[in-house]
């Protein structure tokens, strides 16, 4: 995260994810005429499994591990934290992305 002020928002794949990828045009209206930066992390479920094997990924795939960041960041005194209400994924949800992936 930057030093100047910023939102970071997260992408998931949980219940509402329709709410949650249409918010944020929303979110970077009102900040951006503030001059706010908004930076968003995937926290989906699809990213943490992929963020937590990068060892067998190639380059390209890898991405970092956003919640392990974010997990970091909320202990410190500058963040500020508004959670969208959302639902945790389930065994067969769990089981469907490894599947895909």
């Amino acid at each position: 995260m930057s030093q100047s002020p910023s939102i970071i928002y997260t992408w998931t794949d949980e219940a509402p994810a329709l709410a949650t990828h249409a918010f944020l045009p929303v979110i970077r209206a009102f900040a951006g005429a503030t001059g706010v930066p908004v930076e968003t992390r995937d926290i989906s479920l699809a990213g943490r499994i992929l963020a937590v094997f990068p060892d067998v990924l190639g380059d390209a795939q890898r991405i970092p591990d956003d919640l392990a960041e974010l997990g970091k960041l909320v202990e410190t005194p500058e963040a500020n934290i508004i959670k969208l209400p959302n639902v945790s994924a389930s065994i067969p949800q769990l089981k469907a992305c490894v599947a895909e992936l």
